[in-house]
């Protein structure tokens, strides 16, 4: 019997939200059909339902990769500091988090300069045919 509360707790922790998520599901794509199933009964016909692909913004892919490329200089420089400087003994935390804070303002400063010039809209597509 002591052997099964592991047993147990494991099945809870990973099949209670796997049952709850496919019971949300099932009932969505049931009560989505008979929203179709009540119009079509009416004599409408409801539109089909086409998935658009999505344009990925590239902006937020460019903010990102800056933002993500500037952590990581901040997190290094803090490391460094920390490690070889003597303002940095004893105060491990803080300098490290100053550092991170430093870069990540000068990666969003990076990413502001590198995307204040593009233009956006039909604007942009007018240059690129032109």
């Amino acid at each position: 019997m002591e052997d099964l509360i592991p047993i147990v707790a494991i099945l809870c922790a990973v099949g209670l939200p796997i049952a709850t998520g496919l019971v949300i599901g099932l009932n969505a794509i049931r009560n989505e059909h008979r929203e179709r199933m009540g119009l079509i009964e009416q004599g409408i016909i409801p539109p089909n339902k086409t998935k658009q692909k999505s344009n990925p913004n590239r902006l937020v892919s460019l903010r990102n990769g800056i933002v993500l490329i500037a952590l990581g200089i901040g997190i290094i420089v803090g490391f460094l500091c920390s490690e070889y400087l003597v303002i940095g003994h004893g105060n491990e935390f803080w300098v490290t988090g100053a550092s991170v804070v430093f870069f990540l303002g000068i990666g969003y400063l990076v990413y502001f300069l590198a995307t204040r010039k593009m233009f956006f809209g039909p604007q942009q597509e007018e240059n690129e045919l032109g």
